[in-house]
């Protein structure tokens, strides 16, 4: 038998809003495809089972693990798994990953440890030789992990095996990536009747603002671009491939039907790369009327935007979208390899706005040549988009994502160590303890340019439009509705994180009781 884990999610009280854990897409897609092959499968959701457990993290007061804890995990393991394989998408819980394999392997000596996900990926030699794990499935992994189950049921070698990387005694051993699926629309869809789905949407545990009952949805796969501080090229190649919008909108259809749900987060790395796909998209979309809308969160590009787009994500119940600059120094795009013209996504964003879209967009500083000028000129974007009406801006400390082109390049300088530190400093964004890897900058001045930043934009977008910005927080403080990213930060204020500091409390003095 395989059994799947997804690890307790974490939660920050240090940055700007709560980090929220999301349904296990990926893990549930993996489930799918180990099902359709006929293994038996088993799920632990080590967060979604218990979202209202909250418990103190190992060495930092300022973090928290939501759900199981790790022994309740290990407990909840089926005595007959043979091969346990365990998720961990985000470098930031490879601390809590590795301590919950340590475990596994104390209870299941003999079992196959398998790691997924992207962190794996990208330092697969590193947790090999740090961790109990024995493979690690390499990039997209459904076909990767029923040819693993393949193998090890017919007992045959792991280097029979496309697309993981595996210990051989002492040496760590890699297959290279396994090719890509072509046929997306084979993929059997998630496996969402393992997982505690409810839990997630009726507590809102998932990405983007909360306009209703929602659940995530990946549409395409990949990224056909190739930024140096983004882990995509690696895990994923620079193949983007989307599904066939009429199957994406009956998975839509289905997920009303059953589980009740009015609104969608787009989990794709860009979504709006082809415009003849997403107008396909949204037409059948509004065809169906199945009055519901969607958002997405995690970003997108500019380029394909025009008024024809624009409408047609309105009227198909397009809420929310984001696009990501990163910086506003021509300089910076150039050597990070962003692909942005942002004279046109100027046009994108005035195109958006016009539509009455909720825009976002996202900029990172502290990139490693980043200079005071540089950042000057993005400070001048951000203060640009303000006045033209964008609703919210996400200005963050750069941090090497492991996996990435400026991450192998910051790691052969030597100014890498992976450690826990590392893995964990993406929780401090927003705090003076997340390092700069900019010569020309320290740390305390980019904490400083990244709240100045924050003053500039909403400042400003409050005298520019103060009837907009007042009726946003008024919905937000007294009815708990959020419509932008700043709403969503005064819910967190005002009541999320008071909830979470109550649960923590009552999670500590239960422990002490017991």
């Amino acid at each position: 038998m395989l059994t799947l884990i997804n690890p307790p999610g974490l939660k920050s009280f240090s940055g700007l809003q709560m980090h929220v854990p999301n349904p296990p897409l990926g893990l549930a897609y993996i489930a799918a495809a180990v099902r359709q092959a006929c293994f038996d499968c088993h799920v632990v959701d080590g967060t979604g089972e218990a979202l209202d457990d909250i418990h103190s993290y190992p060495g930092r007061a300022d973090f928290l693990m939501q759900g199981l804890k790790l022994e309740e995990i290990v407990r909840r393991i089926p005595p007959s798994s043979k091969i346990i394989g365990i998720t961990c998408m985000f470098s930031t819980l490879w601390p809590i990953t590795r301590k919950l394999s340590e475990l596994v392997r104390e209870a299941f000596p003999d079992a196959v440890l398998v790691l997924g996900g992207e962190h794996g990926t990208a330092v697969y030699d590193h947790v090999l030789r740090t961790s109990p794990f024995d493979v690690i499935v390499l990039g997209e992994g459904e076909q990767t992990v029923v040819d693993l189950l393949q193998a090890i049921a017919e007992d045959k070698s792991f280097a029979s095996v496309a697309g993981i990387a595996f210990r051989d005694g002492d040496e760590v051993v890699t297959n290279g990536l396994s090719a890509r699926a072509r046929d997306v629309d084979a993929i059997p869809l998630p496996a969402w009747d393992l997982f505690p789905l409810e839990s997630y949407i009726s507590r809102h545990q998932v990405n983007g603002v909360n306009i209703g009952r929602s659940m995530p949805l990946l549409a395409t796969r990949g990224c056909p671009y190739q930024c140096a501080f983004c882990s995509n090229p690696f895990m994923w190649t620079q193949r983007w491939i989307p599904r066939n919008p009429k199957l994406v909108v009956d998975e839509i259809e289905s997920y009303v039907a059953k589980y009740r749900v009015s609104n969608f987060d787009f989990q794709d790395l860009t979504a709006v790369v082809k415009r003849r796909w997403i107008i396909d998209f949204c037409n059948e979309l509004m065809a169906r009327n199945l009055n519901i809308t969607w958002q997405m969160p995690s970003g997108t590009r500019a380029e394909t935007f025009d008024d024809e787009v624009a409408q047609l994500l309105k009227e198909s119940g397009c809420r929310a979208l984001a696009f990501a600059p990163e910086s506003g120094s021509e300089q910076m795009l150039v050597e990070v390899k962003k692909k942005v013209d942002l004279g046109k996504m100027i046009e994108s964003v005035r195109t958006a706005l016009r539509h009455d879209l909720t825009l976002s967009c996202f900029f990172v500083i502290g990139f490693p040549n980043e200079t005071e000028e540089t950042m000057a000129q993005t400070l001048r974007l951000i203060r640009r988009l303000a006045v033209l009406g964008v609703h919210d801006i996400s200005a963050a400390k750069f941090v090497p994502y492991p996996g990435s082109e400026l991450f192998r390049s910051l790691q052969q300088a030597g100014k890498i160590e992976l450690d826990d530190a590392f893995f964990e400093s993406p929780m401090d964004f927003y705090t003076t303890e997340a390092p700069s890897y900019a010569d020309a900058v320290s740390t305390r001045r980019l904490f400083f340019m990244m709240n100045w930043m924050f003053v500039n934009f909403y400042v400003i977008s409050f005298l520019v439009r103060p009837h907009r910005v007042a009726r946003v927080l008024f919905n937000a403080i007294v009815f708990g509705r959020e419509e932008t990213r700043y709403s969503k930060w005064f819910v967190d204020r005002f009541y999320t994180r008071r909830k979470w500091r109550k649960m923590k409390q009552a999670g500590a003095e239960a422990s002490a009781a017991a």
